[in-house]
């Protein structure tokens, strides 16, 4: 997954409104029972093995099963008591990335009970491979050294590769001091023929997915361009000829945000 910022007024990060606690009670108990189960059918997905801790346990779960490529997610915590927060994302390719804390959200602690997240300004869109995702969460009682996110990588990358990546984790969390309960579950990433690719958004408004994009992906030269004529965005290959923002795809297969400023005629 990765993130988009979004305008708007974020959910408050204590929990979430009454109508989603109504309707999580029996999913919470569930999530609770898959959480123990997942201990005794196999091993965590991270390598983390916690010493138990009495009276702290923790549990997620996603808002579905399955996600098509582009579409928003989100996921729930339960925390049985007060504890720092850190969810590690497992892509399908076993690469680690610390979804939260984060740059937008940086703050671990979270009290007790049902937490939704994005817990703020921001959304997370499922990318590819399709295959399947694991979220491992990690509840301490107190915090841990993680990396912190930037404006350039809200999600930091656990090393260059799975291994290094799961030994860095295995370093961050302290397994041996009775403060720590950790959870885990996956859901299914599914190819959608219509997809096409959307760039990061720091800056509001955020460029939607289209249904169909102008070319195959890679696209080169693709650019989204946010027209203030219409308050709205298009795709076009290559730099837009008028003022505004766009994103554009570079050589390299990363997005770049560019600026296009207009004195005099612009035509």
């Amino acid at each position: 997954m990765e993130a988009d910022k979004i305008d708007g007024n974020p959910r408050a990060s204590g929990g979430v409104n009454e109508s989603e606690v109504v309707s999580m009670k029996l999913v919470v108990a569930v999530a609770l029972v898959i959480g123990v189960l997942a201990f005794a059918q196999g091993p965590s997905p991270l390598g983390l093995v916690p010493e138990p801790v009495p009276g702290l346990s923790v549990a997620i779960w996603t808002e579905k099963a399955s996600y098509y490529i582009g579409e928003t997610a989100r996921f729930f915590v339960y925390l049985s008591q007060p504890a720092y927060v850190y969810v590690f994302d497992i892509t399908p390719t076993g690469h680690i990335r610390l979804i939260f804390p984060n740059f937008y959200s940086p703050n671990p602690w979270k009290p007790a009970g049902t937490h939704v997240f994005p817990d703020g300004n921001y959304v997370f869109r499922v990318t590819p491979p399709s295959g399947t995702e694991t979220l491992q969460v990690v509840a301490c009682l107190q915090p841990i050294p993680v990396p912190q996110g930037t404006k350039e990588d809200p999600y930091p990358l656990l090393g260059p590769d799975p291994q290094s990546g799961r030994a860095q984790v295995l370093g961050l969390v302290p397994e041996q001091c009775g403060c720590c309960a950790t959870a885990w579950t996956t859901f299914q990433i599914l190819p959608s023929s219509g997809w096409s690719p959307c760039p990061p958004c720091y800056v509001g408004p955020c460029p939607p997915c289209p249904p169909t994009p102008p070319c195959p992906w890679p696209c080169p030269g693709l650019c989204w361009y946010y027209d203030p004529t219409c308050s709205c965005w298009k795709w076009v290959i290559g730099e837009p000829s008028g003022p505004g923002f766009y994103w554009c795809l570079g050589s390299d297969g990363q997005w770049h945000f560019h600026i296009r400023i207009c004195f005099g005629d612009c035509d």
